[in-house]
C-alpha cells in the first residue's frame, strides 16, 4: 500500500457521516420519465405516493419547471436516452487497472476489477449523475448496488477516476468495491422519492425501495394522496390537507427542509417519513476540521447547508428560494444581477470592488463565495457568504478568496489591499474567536458557546472544542447550563461534554433531556446513559430514548463508524462479546479504520489476550507509522508483559510523534528511573513541560530526577511551582523542607 494515504486521520474522523455522492444540484442523471422503476414503492403511514405524473393536471406550470431539472434527472435505468458515456469498446486505465467500457445485446457493461483484484463483467444497471460527470451504478450480491469510481467527464466528454491521487486496495472501504461508493448507503436517499435503505443487521444485505427512481414533486412536498383526493372531491375534509412543504413556510423553515439533503449529516432513523424537522432523523456534521477549515469555510464537501446556516443572509431571513427558482433549480438570475436584486447596486461598481469590470474579481462570487472543485470537476461555491479576511491568514493560515485567485501574491499583500481600500478595522465576525479558541485561547471557545447572536452550528462547535481541552472545576459547572439552551444543536454537544465530566455528577441534568422534544437530543441522553450503565435513571423515559439510540445504530451499521458506536454501546452496558464482534466488523468495512482496532486491542488485552491486542497495535503502527498513541500503548503492553526493553523502545517512540502524549512522557520517564537512568528522565521531562509546563505529573517526576541527580537548587524552583499548582498538597512543602537542609 502507498504512504500517499492521508491515514493520520482516520483516528481521528470516524466515517460515519453520509459523504453523500452527487446530492448537490450539478450532478444528476438522466430519466426519460416513461421508464418503470425496478424496486418495490413503500407507503407513508398517513398519506400514500402517487407519483409526479398526477401533479400535472393542477401543476403543469410547476412542472413543467421541474421537467429537465437536475431534480427530475437525479438517477435513472440505463437506456440509449440516459447513458453518456462511450462505451464503444474503450479502456481507461488508471494506476494499472484497466475498465473496459463495451455494449452487449443492447445493455451497456464494463469489466473491471472486483474487491479480490480478479477482472469481471458487470451490467450497468442505472446511471448516477448528468453534468459536469455521470456516474455508473452495478449491482452486487445481496442487494447492494455499487458506483463505479471511473467516471465521465460530461464536459470534457472523456473518462477520468474520482480518486486520481490515493493508491486504493482492491478491497478498500474507498474503493469502488466498498462502503464508500455503495448507492445503498451513500446515494440513495437523496437521489429517489421515498427511499427506504431496509438494511437486514444481521446480515448486511439490502431490500432498499423507492416510489419514483428520480427526486420527484413528492420527494420534497411529500406524500400527497390526501392532498390530491381533497382536490378531487373524494375526501370529506373541511380544509385541504398541508404538504410537507408548501409556498407559506418561513425561510428558516425551508432551509431546513432543504437540508435533508443538501447537507452532510448522518441518518437517525430508518427512513424519511416527513416529520418532524431536520435533527429527528439526521445529524448535522459541524464545521470542523478536516472537512471545514478551522474558520468554517469549505474544505471537503459540505453540500451547501453547513456553510449557508453560517450566513448573515439566512440569520436575517434568505432561503434557497432567494436565489433559486424551486422547481427548475436555476438561478433566478445570472451574475451580479442576482445579487443586486436585494443588495445596492452600487456593490457592482469598481468602487466597491476594485477590479476591471466584467473581470472574474468583479463577480460578487469570486469574493463572497469563493468555489472548491468536488469529484474532480464539479466546482462547487461556499454559501457562508463571509467578506475575505487574509488578516487571518496571516495569523493562522485559514485561506482568503483574495490569494485564492491572486496566487502570486503574499497574504500580507492581500490584507494591506483591503485596508487601503476599506480601512484598517475589519467587522467582528465569529470566526476571530473561533481561530483564537484553535489557537490554544479556550476562553475564546467559551466566549462563542454564550454569544446566541452567532450561528447555532457555531456555537456548537465551540462547544466540542472547549469540551476537548483540560477544564477547571469551575469550566466544568459552566457548561451544565447548555443543556437548557435553546439550540439543538447546542444542547446535544453539551450532553457529550457533560458525558466526560463524571456520571454521578451529572446524571440528573441529562436524565431531563431523555423526553426533549428533539429526538436527536433524545438519543445523546440515551447514549450518555449507555456509558454510564450504573446510574439511577427514570426506567420508561430510558427505554423510549435507548431505543432510539439502538435504532440509529443499527441504521448506520453498514458503516464502519456505525459498529463502531455499537461496539461502544455493547461495551458500556457490559456485553464484551457483542463488543468484539462489533469493533472487529468495523475493521472488516474499512481496515483503516485504526479507532476501532486500538479499541478492540484495549478490550481484549483487559480480557487477557495480549497476543491479540500486540497484534492490533502493531498492525495501527504499520498503517499510521507517524501515531503517536499505538507506540503508547505498545510500551503500557510490554510494560505489563514485563519486557523492559520493548516497553522504554515503543515508549521513546511515542515521544518523538504525534499528537503530544503526556502520558507517554510520564510513563517514560517513570521507567528510565526505574532503571537508574535519571539523567535522560529529566531530558525527556524537559522536553514534555515544553509543550505543558504546569503539568503537575510531570513536574512530580522531573522532581524526583532533580533530587536524585542532586541539583538542589533546580529541585527547589520544581517543588516551588508545584506548591504554586497545589497549595493544599502536605506532600510537596514536606519535600521543600527536606530540600532546604540537605
Amino acid at each position: 500500500m502507498a504512504n500517499n494515504r492521508h491515514i493520520v486521520l482516520r483516528h481521528f474522523v470516524l466515517i460515519n457521516s453520509l459523504l453523500v455522492i452527487g446530492i448537490v444540484l450539478s450532478i444528476f442523471a438522466c430519466n426519460d420519465g416513461s421508464q418503470t422503476d425496478e424496486l418495490v414503492s413503500t407507503k407513508s403511514p398517513n398519506a400514500t405516493f402517487v407519483g409526479s405524473k398526477t401533479c400535472i393536471s393542477c401543476h403543469s406550470e410547476e412542472y413543467d419547471e421541474w421537467k429537465g431539472s437536475h431534480h427530475d434527472l437525479s438517477m435513472a435505468i440505463a437506456s440509449e436516452s440516459t447513458v453518456l458515456a462511450d462505451f464503444n469498446d474503450v479502456k481507461f486505465e488508471h494506476k494499472g487497472v484497466v475498465s473496459h467500457f463495451f455494449r452487449k445485446n443492447g445493455d451497456y457493461y464494463v469489466n473491471t476489477l472486483d474487491d479480490k483484484g480478479q477482472a469481471q463483467d458487470y451490467k450497468i444497471e442505472y446511471t448516477f449523475g448528468v453534468y459536469p460527470l455521470q456516474q455508473y451504478v452495478v449491482k452486487f450480491p445481496n442487494g447492494a448496488y455499487q458506483c463505479l469510481i471511473t467516471a465521465w467527464d460530461a464536459e470534457k466528454k472523456k473518462w477520468y477516476h474520482l480518486q486520481p491521487d490515493v493508491d486504493l486496495a482492491h478491497d478498500e472501504w474507498l474503493n469502488w468495491t466498498g462502503g464508500s461508493l455503495r448507492w445503498n448507503s451513500m446515494c440513495a436517499d437523496c437521489h429517489s422519492t421515498n427511499l427506504h435503505k431496509n438494511l437486514d443487521v444481521h446480515d448486511g444485505s439490502y431490500q432498499t425501495t423507492f416510489s419514483e427512481i428520480n427526486v420527484a414533486c413528492e420527494s420534497c412536498h411529500g406524500p400527497a394522496s390526501l392532498h390530491v383526493d381533497f382536490y378531487n372531491k373524494k375526501a370529506s375534509l373541511e380544509n385541504p390537507p398541508k404538504l410537507y412543504m408548501n409556498s407559506n413556510m418561513g425561510s428558516k423553515v425551508l432551509v431546513d427542509k432543504c437540508a435533508r439533503c443538501h447537507s452532510r449529516r448522518s441518518q437517525i432513523t430508518p427512513a424519511f417519513d416527513y416529520t418532524g424537522g431536520f435533527d429527528d432523523h439526521y445529524e448535522l456534521a459541524l464545521p470542523l476540521p478536516p472537512n471545514y477549515e478551522m474558520d468554517g469555510q469549505i474544505k471537503e464537501e459540505d453540500y451547501v447547508y453547513g456553510s449557508f446556516i453560517q450566513s448573515k443572509m439566512y440569520h436575517n431571513g434568505v432561503s434557497c428560494k432567494d436565489c433559486h427558482n424551486v422547481h427548475s433549480v436555476q438561478l433566478k438570475q445570472e451574475g451580479n444581477q442576482l445579487c443586486t436584486s436585494c443588495h445596492e447596486e452600487s456593490y457592482d461598481n469598481p468602487s466597491h470592488h476594485f477590479h476591471n469590470v466584467s473581470s472574474e474579481g468583479a463577480k460578487c462570487v469570486s469574493c463572497h463565495m469563493p468555489s472548491k472543485t468536488y469529484m474532480g470537476n464539479d466546482v462547487r461555491h461556499d454559501h457562508s457568504f463571509r467578506v475575505p479576511r487574509p488578516d487571518q491568514s496571516i495569523l493562522y493560515g485559514t485561506p482568503n478568496a483574495c490569494n485564492s485567485c491572486h496566487t502570486d501574491k503574499s497574504a500580507e499583500w492581500a490584507s494591506k489591499a483591503i485596508s487601503e481600500n476599506y480601512g484598517s478595522i475589519r467587522p467582528i465576525h465569529f470566526s476571530d474567536s473561533l481561530l483564537s479558541g484553535y489557537s490554544g485561547n479556550a476562553g475564546a471557545f467559551y466566549h462563542l458557546i454564550n454569544k446566541k447572536d452567532y450561528p447555532d452550528v457555531i456555537r456548537a462547535t465551540a462547544m466540542r472544542q472547549f469540551a476537548a481541552g483540560p477544564l477547571s472545576p469551575k469550566e466544568r459547572d459552566a457548561i451544565l447550563k447548555f443543556l437548557n439552551d435553546s439550540s439543538a444543536l447546542v444542547r446535544k454537544e453539551a450532553v457529550m461534554a457533560v458525558d466526560q465530566l463524571g456520571g454521578s455528577l451529572t446524571s440528573k441534568y441529562v436524565e431531563e433531556l431523555l423526553m426533549d422534544s428533539i429526538r436527536l437530543i433524545r438519543i445523546a441522553a440515551a447514549q450518555y446513559a449507555s456509558k454510564h450503565s450504573n446510574l439511577l435513571m427514570n426506567d420508561s423515559l430510558l427505554s423510549k430514548a435507548r431505543g432510539e439510540y439502538i435504532t440509529k445504530l443499527n441504521v448506520n451499521a453498514d458503516f464502519t463508524g456505525g459498529q463502531h458506536q455499537l461496539a461502544v454501546y455493547y461495551e458500556g452496558i457490559g456485553n464484551t462479546s457483542l463488543a468484539i464482534k462489533a469493533y472487529r466488523k468495523a475493521i472488516s468495512i474499512d481496515s483503516y479504520n485504526n479507532t476501532s482496532r486500538m479499541n478492540l486491542a484495549l478490550l481484549l488485552y483487559k480480557n487477557g489476550d495480549a497476543k491479540d491486542a500486540e497484534k492490533l497495535y502493531l498492525e495501527v503502527v504499520r498503517l499510521e507509522p507517524e501515531f503517536a498513541y499505538s507506540y503508547y500503548m505498545l510500551g503500557l503492553l510490554y510494560h505489563e508483559l514485563g519486557d523492559d526493553k520493548k516497553s522504554l523502545f515503543y515508549f521513546s517512540e511515542a515521544c518523538g510523534r504525534k499528537p503530544y502524549n503526556a502520558r507517554a512522557y510520564y510513563n517514560y520517564a517513570l521507567k528510565l528511573q526505574k532503571l537508574g537512568d535519571f539523567k535522560t528522565s529529566l531530558s525527556m521531562l524537559d522536553k514534555a513541560l515544553k509543550e505543558d509546563k504546569n503539568n503537575e505529573d510531570l513536574l512530580y517526576v522531573k522532581l524526583i530526577a532533580q533530587m536524585n541527580l542532586n541539583q538542589q537548587e533546580a529541585a527547589q524552583k520544581t517543588c516551588l511551582k508545584l506548591i504554586e499548582l497545589s497549595p493544599r498538597n502536605p506532600d510537596y512543602r514536606q519535600i521543600m523542607n527536606q530540600l532546604k537542609y540537605r
